[in-house]
């Protein structure tokens, strides 16, 4: 069996006397203990990056507005109580919830504090990832302490999702952001279920004043196990009570058949991508990423190598999404065609390429595998695995060839697309292909009112993406859980990450 390093997230109830894994955190007696496998970077919510920051984020802080994933997966009051929109459909005022405190003695939220968030996404000088996502804002005022108005360029009906409790959407504390500085990202003041501990291992606690009520366990520990081996003996002992993100098909199938365990599976809205970088000479001929589309086994590495647990992707959009043109497959493999292409396009002979990825399974094997494609069409590829700081920089500046990425986002199309593919998210945003394409659709997309014409401008969008090739979609992601009996109110979320605010353990 293949050694894999999990990319799962490991949830786990202790109590006083069970023997945790190495590094565990004595828990008093009695106290109810979430651990999690996670990988840390940085939680400031204007530059947030990867699902493990994200899934600490949704318990730290709240939006506007939030997705109400454990029923209908609909847009409910968070922040804001409640909110108006104008007759001509360009600006929103959204009225917050009195009393609403901020962690460890910060005060209480203001509308002071949501123009400050939103504002500083917009400021250059943050180097938001997510800056094009406000960029129909027009301005952000306080109109009184607990009420805010936002004031838009134009009518865009997807505008709730924007600020929603993820990534821009989620409001920080201004008082905090300005004392602690770039110290906030390891120390987040928020107002949501959890109140961040410590970093060197990752722990949250309980929010007793939590305005949505306290939640039901004391604290979550997020920490590293390495192996899904390992984590899949660790829930059978009992060790651990919810087995996050499941990669490994064997483990998957093992779990599965042992009683008194649940596995969970559900549809995300989350592809994994080859992103070309047009400013590297070859891969700015369209010819040259058409080859590259031709040259890689996808199929074979989805049914192989994943067992048949990966979907097949629809240009960035995955069949979750009622936009997605399910009828624009991918490029066939076809190894003849790549070579033809690339000595129409002037590369007889191939030329030098180096796919960056990041020092966790299964991203250092992918890149491995995609490698070895382009070597049998005479593309000289190497592969450079990073640890995943050093990836992040180097994306944020924009250098490598290509990069393996992943995407997630709402129910709303615009959000994945806006944030891979539109010119406002070049470099330090997540638009390292630096193609500006679909610049004027995705544009014409959000502002359109009809339901039936904006479903064919993404089509349009899908269309122009499997023409140019930006990007390589590899495979839309399917998210697997494993739970122990006695676990209720577990509900992962299709974008791939968790909320443990209504979790309970019976033992």
């Amino acid at each position: 069996m293949t050694r894999r390093r999990s990319i799962a997230w490991l949830l786990a109830l202790a109590f006083a006397g069970v023997t945790g894994l190495a590094g565990a955190v004595p828990a008093p007696a009695q106290e109810k203990v979430l651990r999690v496998r996670i990988g840390m970077t940085g939680l400031d919510p204007a530059k947030l990056f990867n699902i493990e920051n994200q899934t600490v984020s949704n318990h730290v802080f709240n939006g506007l507005v939030r997705y109400e994933y454990e029923k209908s997966g609909g847009i409910v009051p968070d922040l804001a109580e409640k909110w108006e929109l104008s007759a001509d459909g360009k600006t929103y005022t959204f009225h917050l919830r009195k009393g609403v405190k901020w962690h460890r003695g910060y005060g209480e939220l203001t509308a002071d504090d949501v123009k400050f968030s939103y504002d500083r996404v917009l400021e250059p000088q943050t180097a938001s990832r997510y800056r094009g996502e406000f960029k129909l804002v027009e301005a952000v005022e306080v109109v009184d302490p607990l009420t805010v108005r936002i004031r838009l360029k134009a009518k865009y009906p997807g505008f709730l999702n924007k600020v929603a409790a993820y990534n821009q959407g989620f409001v920080v504390s201004r008082k905090a952001m300005e004392k602690l500085g770039d110290k906030f990202a390891t120390e987040p003041i928020g107002t949501g279920p959890f109140v961040f501990e410590s970093w060197s291992q990752v722990v949250l606690v309980a929010n007793k004043e939590y305005f949505l009520g306290a939640p039901k366990l004391d604290r979550i520990i997020f920490r590293v196990i390495q192996e899904e081996t390992t984590a899949e003996i660790a829930l059978q002992r009992g060790e651990i009570d919810v087995f996050y993100a499941l990669q490994n098909a064997e483990v998957i199938e093992r779990l599965s058949k042992v009683p008194g365990i649940t596995v969970h599976r559900r549809t995300a809205n989350h592809t994994i991508n080859m992103i070309l970088n047009a400013t590297y000479e070859p891969l700015g001929k369209p010819l040259v990423r058409r080859a590259i589309a031709h040259a890689l086994n996808l199929k074979a590495m989805r049914e192989v190598f994943f067992s048949g647990l990966k979907g097949q992707p629809n240009w960035v959009l995955t069949a979750s999404f009622p936009e997605s043109a399910k009828d624009l497959t991918e490029w066939p493999y076809d190894p003849e065609k790549a070579k033809a292409l690339l000595r129409e396009a002037g590369y007889p002979s191939g030329f030098k390429i180096t796919i960056t990825s990041f020092t966790l399974q299964p991203y250092d094997k992918i890149a491995v595998l995609l490698a070895d494609d382009l070597r049998k069409v005479g593309i000289d590829a190497s592969v450079q695995i990073l640890e995943r700081a050093a990836y992040l920089a180097a994306r944020g500046a924009g250098t490598p060839h290509v990069v393996l990425t992943g995407v997630t986002g709402p129910a709303d199309p615009d959000q994945p697309l806006w944030n891979l593919l539109h010119s406002s998210s070049f470099p330090p945003g997540l638009n390292t292909a630096r193609y500006a394409g679909i610049d004027e659709l995705l544009e014409s997309a959000q502002v359109e009112l009809d339901r039936g014409k904006r479903l064919a401008i993404y089509r349009q969008i899908q269309a122009k993406l499997r023409e140019d090739v930006p990007v390589v979609p590899l495979y839309n992601d399917v998210l697997f859980a494993a739970s122990r009996a006695g676990v209720k109110n577990f509900a992962p979320d299709p974008q791939f990450t968790m909320n443990a605010s209504g979790v309970t353990i019976d033992k």
